[in-house]
């Protein structure tokens, strides 16, 4: 007997020894684990953990509020093994992405809170496999809409929460699958319309509507007596919409009080045809209840006529195929309100109006027809350019006369331009001896005064038509001295033609003057002489001082002037030819 006590000692030790391994929490410092209301609890808040801890596998409520966990991707439970979950926390963890196969192998989770996560949207398939859940939270998750069948078939689950998730829209068989469900909280959303079979669960006791912007119309006519026929609560539930229903309770008023006024809308708006075409148009009309809807033209009601040239037609279509649960609801009631003219007429073109009415409102909508009014074609004639060839032939004649005689008047007046004059007397009696023994090759003592005289007096009796002659050389003798030698620019060739002088005789006497006292410009020499003196003023000058004492080639000096003059005979020569 003492040995078999002592052998079941040391197996109670043994168990006791692997059941507490899971207190440790896998020596993840943030978690604590502990016993909780007869339950395995691993605590994990604000653990600042990226993903699913690995805890022991018998852990059976855990608890990761206030993780970054992000995403939860296929069997992220299954994977480490914690398939005996009963109670998962996830809210406030920054979910955006969920897996649809996240929650596939907890088969005994009855309590899952997904709140305030970034949850846009969720897979039909989400919870597959949950089939023992019996609280689902979604709170603060901007879902916007929720899907026909969103959920797959949770026959456990009693009480889903959907507060603060932009929902705009539910479709009407979003719960169907979800048979068991005792309470529904949908309020603080967008919702401003539900279909009547939304909520139509067989044993749907709590539903919280209120704080919606409720659109309370003819759209909400059948859900608004569905709610309060079904006594599924007491709170306030108030109309956002229409101005005459805003901010009042859904029980002040009835659904007979729910209408839509009517509407219209033509298509096409405006329409251009030509007479005797076929044109159709139409009006859409929608309204509850049911609007009356006409034509009018010109202040008159149209009406089907078919007893003239000019057939009028008009037909009532309403809109097939309605779907109660696809469609929206006004939509029941549209109807298009068609009229066909056969050979229009000028004189139905103009303005039209569709007209829609109903105990609750009117509604009109236009449209006008264009008919082109009928023109005369005139014929055009090829145009005639006889004259404007003649006016251009004229103008071009006139311009050439005018030029010829504009060239002819230059070039006579270019030939009675005047000659400079703007030389002093002594520079003119120098230059016309350079000339008479160009042109006459006479000799002329230039000594004096007196020769000069003589010498425009030859000048001045010669023909007008004489011609100029070849010039001669100029000899200009004197005794050898420092005369310098002629600037660079006067070296011949040179591209102009002035006659450079630098002499300076000694020995003169009273009966030769200076000529180049005191300085004298010698201007350029044109190469064609004329009978009267030309002097060209253009062209660089040359100024020479000192005395001078011409000779030229086959001249004579006077036998009394041969005694006065002494001058030796030249040693320094230097001959320029006049250009």
């Amino acid at each position: 007997m003492g040995i078999r006590a002592l052998w079941c000692l040391l197996l109670t030790a043994l168990i006791d020894a692997s059941g507490s391994d899971w207190l440790n929490c896998a020596h993840i410092i943030e978690c604590h684990c502990k016993w909780s209301s007869g339950k395995k609890t691993a605590s994990c808040v604000t653990a600042a953990l990226t993903e699913v801890p690995h805890l022991a596998s018998d852990i059976q409520v855990l608890d990761l509020h206030g993780n970054p966990l992000r995403e939860l991707h296929e069997d992220a439970f299954a994977t480490i093994e914690l398939l005996n979950l009963q109670r998962l926390n996830l809210s406030a963890t920054h979910l955006h992405y969920l897996h649809p196969n996240a929650f596939r192998e907890l088969r005994i989770l009855i309590e899952l809170d997904l709140s305030g996560n970034d949850l846009t949207q969720l897979s039909p398939d989400t919870f597959k496999g949950n089939e023992r859940l019996r609280l689902l939270v979604l709170n603060d998750n901007p879902l916007g809409q929720l899907v026909a069948e969103q959920f797959p078939p949770l026959l456990h689950l009693k009480k889903l929460e959907l507060v603060r998730c932009h929902l705009k829209k539910v479709h009407p068989f979003a719960f169907v699958n979800l048979r068991a469900l005792e309470t529904i909280k949908v309020h603080q959303n967008l919702l401003s319309y539900l279909h009547q079979d939304t909520f139509n669960l067989p044993v749907l006791k709590t539903l919280t509507l209120s704080d919606n912007p409720w659109f309370c119309d003819c759209r909400l006519r059948n859900f608004h007596e569905w709610f309060l026929t079904s006594n599924l609560g007491n709170e306030e539930v108030v109309c956002r919409g229409p101005s005459d229903k805003s901010l009042l309770s859904w029980r002040e008023f009835k659904s007979e009080d729910l209408v839509c006024p009517p509407t219209a809308v033509t298509s096409p708006s405006v329409i251009r045809t030509e007479m005797g075409a076929e044109i159709s148009f139409g009006c859409f009309v929608r309204g509850d209840p049911i609007p009356h809807t006409f034509w009018t033209f010109n202040q008159k009601q149209i009406r089907n006529n078919t007893n003239s040239d000019t057939q009028i037609l008009i037909n009532s279509h309403s809109v097939g195929q309605f779907n109660e649960y696809r469609d929206d609801f006004i939509n029941k009631s549209a109807q298009w309100i068609n009229i066909t003219i056969i050979n229009i007429t000028s004189e139905f073109s103009g303005e039209w109006k569709c007209t829609a009415t109903s105990r609750v409102g009117e509604a009109s909508a236009f449209l006008t027809i264009f008919l082109p009014k009928a023109r005369m074609a005139t014929a055009r004639s090829a145009p005639d350019y006889s004259n404007f060839f003649i006016a251009a032939g004229s103008m071009i004649a006139m311009a050439g006369a005018g030029f010829i005689a504009t060239c002819v008047c230059w070039k006579t007046r270019r030939r009675r331009v005047p000659p400079s004059r703007s030389f002093t007397d002594q520079e003119k009696k120098l230059l016309e001896t350079s000339l008479a023994a160009s042109c006459d090759r006479t000799s002329t003592d230039m000594g004096s005064s007196y020769g000069f005289e003589m010498f425009d007096r030859s000048i001045s009796m010669e023909s007008d038509n004489q011609h100029c002659m070849e010039p001669v050389q100029i000899t200009i003798e004197g005794p050898s001295g420092s005369f310098p030698p002629p600037p660079a620019e006067f070296a011949l060739p040179a591209p102009y033609g002035n006659i450079f002088i630098s002499v300076h005789v000694t020995g003169h006497n009273e009966k030769y003057p200076d000529l180049l006292g005191g300085g004298s410009t010698l201007p350029r020499r044109s190469r064609t002489c004329l009978l009267n003196p030309t002097y060209d003023n253009m062209g660089p000058r040359v100024t020479a001082t000192g005395s001078s004492t011409w000779s030229l080639p086959g001249a004579k000096p006077e036998k009394n002037d041969d005694a006065k003059f002494s001058v030796p005979a030249p040693t320094f020569s230097t001959e320029f030819t006049a250009l």
